[in-house]
């Protein structure tokens, strides 16, 4: 009987929060629509090429245990089978889970008890934390989707109990920075960034300097405590085409900047002219709502709110930037659009002549909305392109194998297949994103062409990355308008031409 009451009344509990089943079904619609052609394409991205043909979940290396951990419950087995599109779903739907979680705390979640037409613009501002289209490559991942969103979740759920005791929130806070590290690191720099904004929030509004400054200190504390305790006593030093170690101290501080640098740069290099613009004024109506909205002095307001902004910018990489060789890949730098989320969330959560904040956020969210469909098509159409061009070579060394000796030949595929026409065709200024998006690979020199090559395992054939058989002057025994086949009895190499 008593465990009957106990369950009544946690279900009660539960009850009470059922008024965020709404825009949650909202926003996971938004988010499953938007990678709807991703879906559609069915494309084996990247690396589950390799998964998919060995079933290895590979992540560890990457100190991504939590990852390879849950992989083996969602995959019942130890052996990963290609189960897709439920790893691409379950990413969007705690995508949405973190997307309401993140209006919760910058709106608070009493705004969801309202009409929809209170709540709905706050939604949208959300739409570039699950669509801004450097997380679209993570969505892309046919295994590795679910656990780079979960890092989102994980970045953002901690503060969720700032308002608790002191030692709730710093032991959950500890729990999440883990589990961002041992899932997917991109995401690290989304739990100091709201950090940052929440405590300029609340001086804003007048909150208490000391508690702020409490809250600030004790964020810092943990984060520090956690990411120390990762690198020191969980984390697989890893040195490859990127590196995990630390510059030395007098290289620290340049190596850092460098490393922003190009980030920044990437950033306005990859996405779209009208994109950059409509950022730049949802960012400027950060600053002068924040200065409306302050009750300190407004002058002081604007240069807090316009540091607040510089800040946040620079932790969507800065952690990462602070490494000896980081991940400039689009899917290692999605965490500005946690920060367009929460500039958008803010600016759009007032009545009145502020609303004309909508405009910009409207517009931005439909362009990533859209774009989502263009490149799950492009992708598409990039995967049947390149799948002629290696079935071409996969029947000219079926028919020259036939021909030869039966020693085992060491084989090895160099250059790229380019991009389709289509991709070719579209400008390359509004469109260098895509072709980023379209181009991943396994590492340097070995590009996601060859690897469907060497994974089909012809006959009597090896793949050895010691050997640069480009070096070799080796007889040309197949030339097409795509690509040539050059070898002797024990080497075989192709070189594709785009």
């Amino acid at each position: 009987m008593l465990n009957m009451r106990k369950t009544k009344k946690a279900w009660r509990k539960i009850r009470q929060h059922d008024f965020l089943l709404r825009p949650y079904l909202v926003l996971l619609t938004m988010y499953g629509l938007g990678v709807l052609a991703i879906i559609l394409a069915g494309v084996h991205y990247a690396d589950d090429v390799a998964r998919t043909n060995n079933g290895y979940p590979g992540w560890s290396g990457f100190s991504r245990y939590l990852s390879t951990f849950l992989s083996h419950g969602l995959h019942a087995d130890n052996y990963l089978t290609n189960i897709a599109p439920l790893p691409q779903l379950l990413a969007i739907a705690i995508l949405a889970g973190a997307g309401v979680l993140l209006v919760c705390l910058i709106s608070g979640k009493e705004v969801f008890k309202e009409k929809w037409t209170k709540w709905i613009w706050r939604i949208v501002a959300v739409v570039p934390l699950g669509l801004c289209p450097y997380m679209l490559e993570c969505l892309s991942y046919q295994y590795d989707a679910p656990y780079m969103a979960l890092s989102v979740l994980f970045a953002i759920l901690p503060l969720a109990f700032r308002k608790q005791k002191t030692w709730v929130y710093a032991v959950i806070s500890v729990v999440g920075v883990l589990v961002v590290c041992m899932t997917y690191q991109a995401s690290i720099g989304i739990y100091p960034m709201l950090v940052i904004f929440l405590a300029i929030k609340d001086w804003n509004g007048k909150e208490k300097v000391k508690e702020t400054l409490k809250f600030v200190l004790l964020s810092v504390l943990v984060f520090i405590i956690s990411v120390l305790f990762f690198q020191k006593a969980l984390m697989t030093p890893r040195e490859a085409y990127v590196s995990n170690d630390l510059p030395n101290a007098n290289e620290f501080f340049p190596d850092l900047f460098t490393h922003l640098g190009k980030y920044f740069e990437l950033v306005v290099s990859d996405f779209k002219i009208l994109w950059l613009v409509l950022i730049a004024i949802i960012a400027t109506c950060f600053v002068i709502w924040f200065v409306v909205r302050s009750k300190r002095n407004k002058i002081v307001a604007g240069v807090v709110g316009l540091v607040g902004v510089m800040l946040m910018a620079l932790m969507t990489y800065a952690m990462y930037a602070a490494l000896e060789k980081p991940l400039f890949e689009t899917r290692a730098m999605y965490a500005v659009g946690a920060l367009i989320s929460i500039m958008g969330i803010y600016i759009v959560s007032e009545k009145g002549w502020q609303m004309v904040a909508a405009i910009p956020v409207g517009v931005l969210a439909w362009c990533f909305f859209v774009f989502g469909f263009t490149y799950g098509n492009a992708l598409k159409e990039q995967n049947v392109f390149r799948d002629n061009r290696v079935n071409m070579v996969m029947s000219d060394l079926n028919d020259l194998l036939a021909n030869m000796n039966t020693e085992t030949k060491n084989i090895q595929v160099v250059g790229d297949v380019g991009y389709a026409p289509v991709i070719n065709n579209m400008p390359e200024n509004d469109y260098r994103i895509l072709r980023r998006l379209l181009n991943p690979s396994y590492g340097p020199g070995l590009p996601w062409t060859a690897y469907e090559i060497y994974a089909a395992k012809l006959k009597n054939t090896v793949y050895d990355n010691k050997l640069d058989l480009t070096k070799e002057n080796l007889p040309v025994i197949r030339d097409t308008l795509y690509y040539t086949i050059s070898g002797d009895e024990k080497r075989i190499l192709v070189n594709f031409k785009k």
